[in-house]
């Protein structure tokens, strides 16, 4: 499964057939990740979520872009442009807005050994272990921009 612009998905079970998807949104997607059994594409303003790849539905929307998810300890966490961090722990029935400290954007976020891990705009690295509730800025030894893990 990828994601383009303008609500792009292309689905291939091995990499040499391609198949169009239709998304239900003309927003620009930025990343897509199988979590819970749905796959999950973040991207201008929006969260779409399928359990079979076909059908589509949005799971919510908001302003900003939305870059990176990722799943740990029941909570879903995406991050975005302007230091958004937004988390939900219903399975993207609703979702809550995080204070991230900053307002660099964020690019990527993963779960793992108990702690979410966020990156971003001018070598910003932040973690939490809360399940996304409170973030600690950590230091990256780099200004450079981060954008995956």
């Amino acid at each position: 499964m990828v994601v383009g612009l303008t609500g792009t998905i292309q689905a291939s079970a091995d990499g040499t057939t391609w198949t169009a998807k239709t998304s239900g949104t003309t927003k620009d997607l930025y990343n897509v990740s199988f979590i819970n059994n749905s796959f999950i594409a973040t991207g201008n303003g929006t969260i779409i979520s399928s359990s079979d790849g076909t059908t589509w539905s949005a799971m919510t929307s908001n302003s900003g872009n939305l870059w990176g998810i990722d799943y740990g300890n029941s909570t879903l966490v995406t991050v975005g442009d302007s230091g958004k961090i937004i988390t939900s722990t219903d399975n993207g029935t609703s979702w809550t807005t995080r204070t991230s400290g900053t307002s660099n954007s964020r690019y990527q976020v993963v779960y793992g050994n108990n702690t979410f891990l966020a990156v971003g705009a001018t070598g910003t690295v932040l973690t939490s272990t809360d399940n996304g509730t409170s973030w600690t800025s950590r230091t990256s030894g780099t200004t450079n921009i981060l954008y995956g893990m």
